[in-house]
């Protein structure tokens, strides 16, 4: 079977790609009535630690861009001839890019 017609590999690659445009076209709608700070980095002590800028939710769709890279690279080079790592490659891609559009999601509506 050819990678490229794999329906696994192409369904979570338009599936990433399409979550990553949702989280900028997200960010981008609602930045206007963003407050100054809001809560981003949650592993830091509550208070004054724990907020950002708005603009560094710019992280989460870029984040998740280059693990999509990086898992691409990783599957066209390292895993080509083993078809199963390169589709946990691209599930994985897909993962990290859902919880980043639901991560950036949560956090905006919170504040809103």
């Amino acid at each position: 079977m050819n990678i490229e017609q794999n329906w696994v590999l192409s369904l979570s690659r338009k599936l990433s790609f399409a979550c990553i445009v949702l989280s900028v076209l997200l960010l981008f709608w609602r930045y206007p009535r963003l407050p100054p700070l809001l809560p981003l980095w949650y592993s830091k002590p509550w208070g004054v630690e724990r907020l950002a800028h708005p603009l560094w939710l710019i992280l989460l769709p870029v984040g998740s861009w280059v693990i999509m890279i990086i898992n691409a690279f990783a599957a066209r080079f390292l895993t080509r001839d083993m078809l199963i790592f390169t589709q946990l490659f691209a599930v994985t891609t897909l993962l990290v890019a859902i919880l980043s559009l639901v991560t950036m999601a949560k956090i905006i509506f919170l504040v809103l």
